[in-house]
Parts: C-alpha cells; sequence; structure tokens
C-alpha cells in the first residue's frame, strides 16, 4: 500500500503558499474523496432518520407511537454506546478505510432488510429493534474512524477548516438532505423506494473511503484494554478535550433526542401536514448548520470556548419551535436554530478536540467524544417519549 505521501501528495502546502491557502483543505485530493464519501454516507443515514421512525409510527396504535419510536431508537443507540469506547481503540490499531469499508456496507445490508420488510407490508416492529442494534453497533466503529481520519489527511493548520467543512458536510446531509430527501421519498415513491436508496448511497460511501489510503497504525503491543486505558488516563490530563468531552452530553439530551422522537407525531397531530414536512423540518435545521458553518469557516475565532457556550443557550430555542402555529413559521426557527446552536457547537468542539490531541490516540479520543453523545440520546428519547405520551408532542 502506498503511504500518504504518495497517495495525498497536497497534503502540505508550498512554503510560498498564503496564510488562507495553507488553511485550505480542499488543496489535498484525499481530503476531497473524504469529504464526498461523508455527503453520501450522511445522506443515506440522514434519509434512515425519517424512514424509520415512519416505519414504526404506521404499524402501531396512536397511543403507543411515541413509545414505540423511542424503544427502537434507544436500540440503535445503546449498542453504539456500549461499543464506543471499542470502536475508538480499534481505530488507531485498524487502518481507518477498512474499518469504514465494512460498516457502512453493514449499513447497507440492514437497508436492504429494510427494503423488504416495507414491501412485504408486514406490520411486525420486531425487526427493526435488531435492525437498529446492528446499525448502531456499526456506527460505534464508523464514527471515530472517520473523524480521526482527517488529521491523518491533512496539515495542522488546515484541521479547523477541514473539521468545520467535514462536519458541515456530515451533519447538513444527515439533519438536511437526508431527512428532506426521505420524506420527498416517502411521500412520493413511497417508504420501500427511500430506504432503497439508502443502500445505493452507502454502498457509494464504502466504495469511496476504500480509495482513500492513510499511515497504516503503528502497533502498540498491549491488549485493547490496556489501550483504551492510555486513552482514559491521556483524555483525564487534558482539561480542554475533557470540557469539550463533558459538553457533548448536552446536544443529545437537549436538542436531538427530543426532536428525533416528537418530529413524526408534532408534524400530522399539530401542524396537520403530510410526512414530508417531518423531512423538511429536519431539514430546515440542517440548513441552519449549513449556514452557521459558512460563517464560521470564513473567520478565524480568536476564543472558540465562549461561543460554544453561547451555542447551548441559543439551542434552546426548541420550546419556542414547539409553539409554532404553522409549519411555515416552524421552518425558519429551524433555521435559526440550527444556526445558532449545532454549527456552533458541533465545529468548533471537533475542532477543538482535534487541535488538542496526539493523532496516535485520534481514534479513541473521538470515540469518548461520541459515547458522551450517544450515551446522552436515551435520555432525550426518554424524556421526550413520557411528555409526548402524557402532554402532547407540543407540551403546550
Amino acid at each position: 500500500m502506498s503511504s500518504k505521501a504518495e497517495s495525498l501528495p497536497l497534503a502540505a502546502p508550498a512554503a510560498h503558499a498564503t496564510a488562507g491557502e495553507a488553511r485550505n483543505p480542499f488543496r489535498v485530493r484525499g481530503y476531497v474523496i473524504w469529504l464526498i464519501a461523508s455527503v453520501l454516507a450522511g445522506t443515506g443515514v440522514g434519509i434512515q432518520a425519517v424512514t424509520v421512525p415512519l416505519f414504526v409510527r404506521d404499524r402501531v396504535s396512536d397511543d403507543h407511537r411515541a413509545l414505540a419510536i423511542a424503544a427502537v431508537l434507544v436500540c440503535q443507540n445503546a449498542p453504539a454506546a456500549l461499543f464506543a469506547l471499542v470502536g475508538g481503540v480499534v481505530a488507531d490499531r485498524v487502518e481507518r478505510r477498512r474499518i469504514l469499508v465494512r460498516t457502512y456496507g453493514v449499513a447497507a445490508l440492514v437497508s436492504v432488510g429494510y427494503v423488504v420488510l416495507s414491501s412485504s407490508e408486514t406490520r411486525w416492529i420486531w425487526p427493526a429493534f435488531v435492525l437498529s442494534a446492528i446499525v448502531g453497533s456499526a456506527g460505534a466503529f464508523t464514527n471515530p474512524a472517520r473523524q480521526s481520519m482527517v488529521p491523518q489527511i491533512v496539515s495542522r493548520a488546515m484541521i479547523q477548516n477541514a473539521a468545520i467543512f467535514g462536519t458541515m458536510a456530515f451533519m447538513a446531509t444527515l439533519q438536511f438532505a437526508g431527512p428532506a430527501l426521505g420524506g420527498v421519498l416517502v411521500d412520493g415513491p413511497g417508504l420501500s423506494f427511500a430506504f432503497g436508496t439508502e443502500v445505493g448511497l452507502l454502498a457509494a460511501a464504502a466504495m469511496l473511503f476504500a480509495r482513500i489510503a492513510t499511515d497504516r497504525p503503528i502497533p502498540t503491543g498491549r491488549t485493547v484494554f490496556r489501550d483504551l486505558a492510555d486513552g482514559i488516563r491521556y483524555i483525564r490530563g487534558q482539561p480542554t478535550i475533557l470540557s469539550m468531552i463533558a459538553l457533548g452530553t448536552l446536544p443529545g439530551t437537549l436538542l436531538m433526542g427530543p426532536l428525533t422522537v416528537n418530529l413524526p407525531i408534532f408534524v400530522p397531530d399539530e401542524l396537520h401536514r403530510s410526512d414530508k414536512f417531518i423531512g423538511l423540518l429536519f431539514g430546515s435545521m440542517g440548513l441552519g448548520i449549513v449556514l452557521g458553518s459558512v460563517v464560521l469557516a470564513s473567520y478565524r475565532f480568536p476564543r472558540r470556548g465562549p461561543l460554544v457556550l453561547l451555542s447551548i443557550v441559543y439551542g434552546g430555542m426548541i420550546a419556542l419551535f414547539s409553539l409554532s402555529p404553522s409549519v411555515w413559521v416552524a421552518m425558519p426557527a429551524m433555521v435559526i436554530m440550527g444556526a445558532t446552536g449545532p454549527a456552533i457547537f458541533i465545529n468548533f468542539v471537533v475542532a477543538l478536540i482535534q487541535e488538542h490531541t496526539d493523532p496516535r490516540l485520534m481514534g479513541r479520543v473521538m470515540s469518548v467524544y461520541g459515547l458522551s453523545f450517544t450515551s446522552s440520546l436515551p435520555i432525550g428519547f426518554g424524556q421526550a417519549a413520557l411528555t409526548s405520551t402524557l402532554f402532547g408532542p407540543a407540551c403546550r
């Protein structure tokens, strides 16, 4: 296999490059391929954020919709939390593209299963719990490998913009293009076609990730658990990384958990709109993330910590969103929420972690950060299911 220098000849900018060029990750061919693959993967996973809850919602009684949707989401996130730390160790021990090819290949096969189930018009929902657990288990290995790949592809000066554009691309497709496309496809060709689209996107992402060659990890000679313990000790000694990981618990608890459970119920019950508007509302927040990320990449902020804290306060706009009298008020509210909340929080937190982490431990650190978010989602799902069942999706 070729080395990073041979595969990615533009990874180190020329000595005469301007400051702007030195921070431009698009000069690196490997990064461009990584970004396109991330867009395809994010779109496929984003479609699934709409299709799976709708698959479950339409197969249970109205009284059990929120609980059933929350349960299938917990089944997906529980294995992701369980295997998250191991996934980070594996990302530091195994070539990352091999991990991504296999995990996105598994995700594509799971979507094939959903195609079969939705085409057969079955009323069973238990297969969704099994398939969600498989996807969650694969995701525990996917996310650390994908995120920790960036510092191996670009120079240190490029990391912030590479992280911002990479996060923007993945989150925008995960929260914007994917859900919006999913809602339109479900309303048009149907649920089976939407699941089939997932298959094609995830398989294409796997094939693109296979084309990115990076340095092979250097064996440590230790067991998996010794490597994991080394990673945790390293994090404990890094106050900046530790604080960013602690903050990572907030988005799942306060924003994404409640939205994912309530939106498929809030749209038909409160806004009286069809399923495509579920995707469009998710997409509106994704659009806000894109717009906010473009601004963040255009300026170099000397102090990013205060902005991260401020973004948590703005993320509380979900309470105002629940008071929207119509979908035309709800969509701009979601755009504002995405631009002032997740765009700032996710981009700067990831950039700060990657800038302050030893590349040899990047997979383990990113997996702990992913665990902080993933483990908080069931709390958000649970409180959303309880409040929606007792008081309705708007909680008015």
